[in-house]
């Protein structure tokens, strides 16, 4: 940082007077409650991208949409894909009610 300094009205320039600050600390690292809340404002577009997936799949299956990015295999189906989002949307609601509660999820189960 550097501040300067002038006494007087003079035509000289003005002092240069450098201060040392001390280094910034590093951040506290993160908990476990705001990392299962990041994970789980991850998780909600995902599962929602899915469950339009599988919306879309379907509505191939009914003749209603285009077609489809996958052909042939198990995810050629709509129910995969509506499983996996729902799977995700469970994933993603018990990380929010853990990062809420505190992580003390088997204090609350009994």
């Amino acid at each position: 940082m550097v501040v300067k300094l002038q006494w007087k009205r003079t035509k000289r320039t003005p002092r240069t007077v450098r201060l040392r600050t001390a280094p910034e600390p590093p951040p506290p690292p993160l908990t476990q409650r705001e990392i299962e809340g990041g994970l789980a404002a991850i998780l909600s577009p995902v599962a929602a991208m899915l469950f339009a997936v599988s919306l879309w799949r379907l509505g191939q299956d009914l003749g209603f949409a285009a077609n489809f990015f996958v052909e042939e295999g198990p995810l050629a189906h709509w129910q995969p894909w509506f499983a996996l989002a729902a799977g995700l949307a469970l994933v993603r609601s018990r990380l929010n009610r853990r990062s809420q509660s505190g992580g003390d999820d088997a204090a609350a189960a009994g």
